[in-house]
């Protein structure tokens, strides 16, 4: 029976060596060259350790029996002493190991083990011996039980003092991390901007922790890449990432539970491009910030001030750090988006102000005419515009005009042009004299994808002409008696051409006025309205709403066509800036 036993535990160790012979001989051809050294050392005496367990296990009892008859024949099993010293040795010379955690780990938590066990039994004792001299012994197994469970409880606050103050007395670096990084993770959700909470982790970990290497890379949407936004000690071009296949290394981390951190052993299949760059800044291990699986910065770590590698308990606390900065980070995000969405609403209301004080406040006063017009854009400020200009009492521009676009960017381009618009209508120029002007003042500052098409017209009340000259514009339409007519004409958009062709495309032309006509002037956000079929509200209905109003006001007109695109569109947005001027004979 006890050779059997014997032969099983010897089976047993032999098997563990042998598991631990393999898993080292796999770990060790995974490293890159400059990581084996160390672990050749191991490797080597291990080799040489396991050959004289081997021998002294079965080679030996076969040449000389037993151990007692001939002890020359088993000292090679001397040898296994090889592995704890290759170990001890790899682990003081290369750092291969966090030793100091290691010793923590034996030092405080055996002590303090063993300490408080002694005051348990110690005090089971006691106080068993003296409550089983009072009742008997019947019930002595239950007391010592219920003893023992309440110190458990009652020593437990003091167990966790002691070891902190173990902690503290022979290992201030890691008392001090876990100490900082803790206090960090508390308050970083206090902190209020990305700035600042970025700035607040480069000093805890720069001064706080004496980190000599440290980066903060912060992931750039529109590039998928990873920007270098804080750092100590390292090389901005060697540290910016990008081609990674991180999320590919989160995601499979992310199954199996574990806290993620990109070691310097798998920077070459997570970083391909950049691994060599990160090796030579002495980077040794690289966590990324994350929130909902989203990756949001990766945190470059060097070594401790100890020259030792972050582990243990030390990396579970940078984990959670960088987990609770990711959201910080991103609900500053959020806020400050929101903050911008604020700011600039405001903005927009006030340009929208400004837009609207510069469009006609009154109506002028043209004796046979009566007219009006209005302006809707399609977002807070748009890029069409009206204007009316009289430069007689019997004398009077009329002005509509569409920047290619809408929003901001064209309403100040619109603003522009209405100031070129009103320095140059005078009494002396036609409507292609005007345009002609603006095209060149234009076309020197505005930007090559923008354009901007106008009709201006001249109401002469005194000739009872009006003089009509279209640049791109949509066309004019003139409704009289039941039936519309569409006054096209040539012309390309303002500043599309520097002066020469522009000119040669202009089609100027002069009509009579007659009582009871009706001129609608107006921009394509009218035509190219849409209904919630996507379907366009078109130039016909324009114009049958037109032929049928020549005998009401004008004003009446417009609020009539206002009311049928309203219900023409529906629930369907308003696509583009609807500008609209009806000029009626009177």
């Amino acid at each position: 029976m006890n050779n059997i036993m014997l032969f099983l535990f010897g089976s047993f160790v032999g098997m563990a060596f042998f598991v631990g012979f393999v898993s080292l001989i796999i770990n060790y051809r995974r490293l890159d060259k400059e990581s084996r050294k160390p672990y050749f050392i191991i490797l080597f005496s291990y080799v040489i350790g396991l050959a004289g367990v081997y021998y002294s296990s079965f080679l030996a009892p076969a040449l000389a029996g037993t151990i007692f008859n001939s002890p020359e024949y088993y000292t090679p099993v001397i040898l296994v002493t090889l592995i704890p010293i290759s170990f001890t040795y790899s682990i003081f010379k290369y750092q291969l190991m966090d030793i100091t955690v290691f010793v923590k780990n034996a030092v405080t938590y055996g002590a303090a083990t063993l300490t408080v066990a002694a005051i348990y039994f110690l005090v089971i004792y006691v106080l068993g011996q003296s409550i089983s001299s009072a009742i008997g012994t019947e019930y002595q197994g239950i007391i010592a039980g219920l003893i023992f469970v309440a110190f458990a409880l009652l020593f437990q606050s003091t167990k966790d003092k002691f070891q902190d103050f173990i902690t503290r007395r022979f290992y201030p670096e890691q008392f001090i991390h876990q100490k900082v990084l803790m206090k960090f993770s508390n308050d970083v959700s206090t902190v209020v901007g990305v700035d600042n909470i970025i700035d607040s982790m480069q000093e805890t970990f720069v001064d706080a922790l004496k980190i000599d290497t440290f980066g903060i890379l912060m992931k750039h949407d529109q590039t998928n890449s990873f920007k270098l936004v804080r750092s100590t000690g390292l090389s901005k071009e060697k540290c910016e990432i990008s081609n990674s296949q991180i999320a590919k290394f989160v995601a499979e981390k992310q199954i199996t539970g574990n806290f993620i951190v990109i070691d310097r052993n798998d920077f070459d299949s997570v970083f391909p491009f950049q691994a060599e760059g990160l090796k030579e800044e002495n980077i040794y291990t690289i966590i990324p910030m994350l929130i909902k699986g989203k990756v949001l910065g990766l945190l470059l770590f060097g070594l401790k001030y100890s020259g030792s590698q972050f582990a243990g308990k030390d990396l579970e606390l940078l984990c959670a750090s960088a987990n609770q900065t990711a959201i910080s980070l991103e609900n500053a995000r959020l806020y400050e988006s929101e903050a911008d969405k604020l700011k600039l609403e405001i903005d927009l209301d006030l340009a929208r102000k400004i837009q609207q004080s510069l469009l006609p406040k009154s109506i002028p006063k043209i004796n046979g005419l009566d007219i009006c017009g209005e302006m809707f854009p399609a977002m807070q400020v748009g890029g069409d515009y009206f204007d009316f200009i009289p430069v007689s009492d019997k004398k009077l521009f009329v002005i509509v005009g569409d920047v290619s676009g809408k929003g901001l960017s064209a309403s100040l381009y619109m603003t522009k042009i209405q100031t070129m618009v009103q320095i140059t209508c005078m009494d002396n120029k036609t409507p292609a004299d005007i345009l002609v002007e603006i095209n060149r003042r234009l076309y020197q500052t505005i930007e090559r994808r923008w354009f901007v098409t106008m009709t201006i017209a001249l109401f002469d009340m005194e000739k009872e002409t009006v003089t009509v000259c279209r640049a791109g514009h949509v066309p004019l339409l003139k409704a009289l008696n039941g039936s519309v007519a569409v006054l096209r004409s040539g012309g390309l958009g303002v500043g599309l051409e520097k002066g020469v062709i522009f000119e040669r495309t202009l089609n100027e032309y002069i009509l009579p006025l007659k009582k009871g006509e009706l001129y609608a002037f107006f921009s394509d956000g009218i035509t190219e309205a849409m209904n919630e079929d996507s379907e366009l509200f078109g130039e016909d209905k324009l114009s049958e709403l037109l032929k049928n109003k020549t005998s009401v006001r004008s004003a009446e007109v417009m609020n009539d066509i206002w009311k049928d695109l309203e219900i023409y569109r529906g629930n369907a947005e308003q696509n583009d800036d609807m500008t609209m001027v009806l000029v009626k004979v009177k």
